[in-house]
């Protein structure tokens, strides 16, 4: 007996050795193909899925659905697209929304999310080794700031022959159609969004002239001048005024955001030397900068006119924040538009300021007397 399990123990060692051994001659990339990857290089490679959601937006066949989706159609109706298309679609908003590109992006799975700011940083203060007492020093104050997220949809449509022709990149279609319609409404409410179903813009906070201000009033500059920048050398201290006030820690990430109007004017400013204050790029990849920051121009600010805020500084990393509730929800209607079938698509955002010492603003207007 003894020698039976003595047998089957020297076998076992030996099958041990054995996978050990050709473990070892694994190749390096088959070892790390079990690792996880990034999830939208992990879906770019499942074909499948491709194929799947391809069928579905063709034919209306959903073999995708049971394979990919990990909720259900929810009480509002339609389907959780894969994960792969909400991504993509994700990436092309960030490209084509300038406010997406500069601002802190946070994805939740509730339908909001609560933000603690700091109201009041704490009180501090020197004390003498020989002292034994230290004064009562002011605690800091906290602040909730509540952002829900909102319903955005887009609803384009295409004729039965266009979804037929094999030649033609149906997902890729879908997904640059819906990017483009929810990439303009919702840049257009992170700047000016009011806040009732919809995202709240940094326009549509309160504002002060004075660098004390109460909480949840952002600070704001004068031109000087109604609807204009007023004369060259005005102009320029007021954009130098905006660029100091900034406190050091939001410098180093800082953006201008202005409307084509207003960089139209600005580009015509000049110092005491009679060079631009505004440096064209001269590199795709590097952007045109105003005082050495860089310019963002961005549509959705107001056009140069009467009070008008037409320019924005700032670090809107730290100042604005985007929430997104996770998923992408699409629904196929080959019926109520008949020949064409539609493709209604959700999905749900909200933003509004966070930290409102992070940006400035510049109203196109005389100083109040």
């Amino acid at each position: 007996m003894n020698r039976e399990i003595q047998e089957a123990i020297s076998e076992l060692n030996g099958s041990i050795d054995d996978f050990i051994g050709n473990r070892g001659m694994v190749a390096p990339e088959a070892m790390n193909a079990t690792k996880a990857m990034p999830l939208s290089e992990n879906l770019h490679g499942d074909s499948h899925m491709k194929s799947d959601f391809g069928d579905y937006i063709r034919r209306g066949v959903d073999n995708f659905l049971t394979k990919s989706m990990s909720d259900g159609s929810g009480e509002s109706g339609g389907h959780l697209a894969p994960q792969e298309i909400a991504l993509q679609v994700n990436e092309k908003l960030k490209f084509l929304s300038p406010m997406r590109r500069i601002s802190h992006i946070v994805t939740i799975s509730t339908n909001s999310i609560d933000m603690l700011v700091d109201s009041k940083l704490p009180e501090a203060g020197w004390a003498a080794a020989s002292e034994n007492e230290r004064e009562e020093t002011d605690a800091p104050e906290i602040k909730k700031i509540k952002i829900p997220v909102h319903e955005i949809f887009a609803k384009p449509k295409a004729n039965q022959r266009l979804l037929d022709d094999s030649q033609i990149n149906v997902e890729e279609w879908l997904m640059t159609k819906v990017a483009e319609k929810i990439a303009a409404l919702e840049n257009d409410a992170f700047v000016n969004g009011d806040g009732d179903n919809k995202p709240s813009g940094f326009l549509n906070c309160e504002s002060a002239e004075g660098e004390k201000r109460d909480f949840g009033k952002l600070q704001h500059f004068y031109t000087g001048a109604a609807g204009s920048l007023g004369a060259n050398g005005d102009a320029v201290n007021t954009l130098i005024d905006m660029v100091c006030s900034l406190r050091p820690f939001y410098v180093r990430n800082a953006k201008w955001v202005m409307s084509r109007s207003a960089l139209a004017g600005i580009r015509k400013l000049k110092n005491k030397e009679g060079m631009c204050l505004w440096q064209p790029s001269l590199m795709e990849s590097s952007p045109s900068t105003l005082l050495g920051y860089p310019v963002v121009l961005d549509d959705d600010m107001p056009a140069v006119a009467d009070d008008s805020t037409s320019v924005a500084f700032g670090d809107f990393y730290s100042g604005y924040q985007i929430v997104d509730r996770q998923g992408l929800k699409i629904l196929r209607d080959p019926y109520t538009s008949k020949p064409f079938v539609e493709f209604y698509v959700t999905k749900r955002t909200g933003g509004n300021v966070v930290d409102f010492d992070a940006i400035k603003l510049l109203k196109f207007a005389s100083k109040p007397e």
